[in-house]
C-alpha cells in the first residue's frame, strides 16, 4: 500500500495490531521524515507493550545481522520492532535477495533514501506500506507550516513564514521540526491557548543571543541607522558574542554589495542580478527585500567608499589579531565603523 502523506501514514499504522506483522518503507527525497515514524512508533503504538528493539544504521555487516536474526527466531518471543536506518546502504550489495515473508509479530521501519528496489519487497505487498517523500513545491509550503501549526496553537505572520522558507530547506521533515521547536519555546516563556510567531521569534529560537543581532548590526552599517548600530553593538556579551563573526558576516555583506554595484554598472537584468548574488531561488518576496536593501545602499555608497570597506575588514582583523586586547575591541570597532559607514 503506498501512502501520499504522513498524516495518512500515521492514521494507517495506528489501526493495525502490534501483533500483525508489517514493513514500513519511508523513502525519497525526505527520509528524514523517518525519525517522527520511528519515535511514534516506539513511544506511541509500543507504550507500554514489551517489545525488543533493533536499531541498524548502515554499519557493516548490518545487512547479514538484520537477516540472520529476523529468521531466526522463538515462538516465545515478545514483539520485535526493527529500526533501518540507512537502509540504501544496507541492502546496496543484495542483487538476489528477497523477503520470504515477515516473521509473525514483528515490525519492520525502514529509511531509505531516494528509490528502493521494489523487487526486494514483491513477496510482501499485503503487509507492505510505502510512503514516497518529496520535496515541497514553492506553492505548498506556506499551506503546510499553517496547517501542522494548528496542531501546536500556534499562529505565524507573513514575515516569519518567509524567514523559515528563508533559512530551512523546503522539506516537511525540517518544517516539522522548526514547528515543534517553537512551540516548545513559546510553551517555556507561558502557557497560553495560542502563540503568535513573528520574525523576532524565529530569530529569537534558532539564532539565540543574550548580545548582539548581527543581522541587525550588519543592516544599520548599510543604511546609515546610527541609532540601531549604537544600541546593537552596546549589547556586546561575550563570549558568545565574537567580533571575528561579526567581521566575517560584514564581508559577505560587502561581497554581496559590490557584485551589485558591478552588476548595476554593466546593466544586467534582475534575473541576471539575483542569480548572481545567489537569490534567484528565494521567494519573490524575499528577493525583493534583497533588491530593495541593496539599491537603498547604493544611494549611500559609491565603489570608492566600497574599497574603503574592505580596507576596514582588513585592518581590524589585523590588530584585532596582532595587538588589540579583548576589553578595547568595542571602542576600536565602533570609532573605526562609523568612520567609514556613518560619516
Amino acid at each position: 500500500m503506498e501512502i501520499q502523506n504522513y498524516d495518512s501514514l500515521i492514521k494507517a499504522i495506528s489501526q493495525i495490531s502490534i501483533d500483525e506483522p508489517v514493513m514500513v518503507i519511508i523513502s525519497g527525497k525526505d527520509p528524514q521524515i523517518f525519525s517522527f515514524l520511528s519515535n511514534y512508533v516506539e513511544n506511541i503504538i509500543f507504550k507500554n507493550k514489551p517489545v525488543e528493539i533493533n536499531i541498524l544504521t548502515g554499519e557493516n555487516e548490518d545487512y547479514s545481522k538484520f537477516i540472520n536474526d529476523l529468521y531466526n527466531f522463538s515462538l516465545f518471543i515478545p514483539n520485535r520492532l526493527y529500526i533501518l536506518k540507512q537502509a540504501n546502504i544496507i541492502f546496496k550489495n543484495t542483487k538476489d535477495f528477497v523477503f520470504k515473508e515477515i516473521p509473525p509479530r514483528t515490525w519492520i521501519l525502514i529509511e531509505y533514501e531516494g528509490n528502493p528496489p521494489l523487487k526486494l519487497f514483491k513477496n510482501i505487498e499485503k503487509n507492505l506500506i510505502h510512503f514516497p517523500t518529496k520535496i515541497l513545491y514553492e506553492n505548498q509550503i506556506d499551506n503546510f507550516i499553517k496547517q501542522y501549526a494548528k496542531k501546536y496553537n500556534l499562529i505565524f505572520s507573513d514575515e516569519a513564514i518567509l524567514e523559515i522558507k528563508y533559512l530551512f530547506p523546503p522539506k516537511e521533515s525540517s518544517l516539522r521540526m522548526v514547528i515543534q521547536n517553537l512551540y516548545q519555546y513559546f510553551k517555556h516563556q507561558s502557557k497560553q491557548e495560542a502563540y503568535f510567531v513573528t520574525y523576532e521569534s524565529i530569530r529569537d529560537v534558532f539564532y539565540p543571543s543574550g548580545g548582539w543581532d548581527m543581522f541587525k548590526i550588519i543592516d544599520a552599517c548599510f543604511s546609515k541607522d546610527l541609532n540601531t548600530f549604537l544600541k546593537e553593538i552596546d549589547k556586546y556579551n561575550p563570549p558568545e558574542d565574537n567580533y571575528f563573526a561579526l567581521l566575517k558576516n560584514l564581508l559577505n555583506k560587502i561581497d554581496e554589495f559590490r557584485k551589485y554595484l558591478i552588476a548595476k554598472q554593466v546593466n544586467m537584468e534582475q534575473k541576471e542580478i539575483l542569480q548572481l548574488l545567489g537569490a534567484d531561488k528565494k521567494h519573490f518576496v524575499i528577493q525583493n527585500k534583497v533588491l530593495a536593501q541593496l539599491d537603498y545602499s547604493q544611494r549611500l555608497y559609491n565603489i570608492h567608499q566600497l574599497k574603503k570597506m574592505y580596507d576596514f575588514i582588513i585592518d581590524v582583523s589585523l590588530s584585532f589579531r596582532q595587538s588589540v586586547d579583548e576589553p578595547n575591541r568595542k571602542a576600536i570597532f565602533i570609532k573605526k565603523a562609523i568612520e567609514i559607514f556613518f560619516s
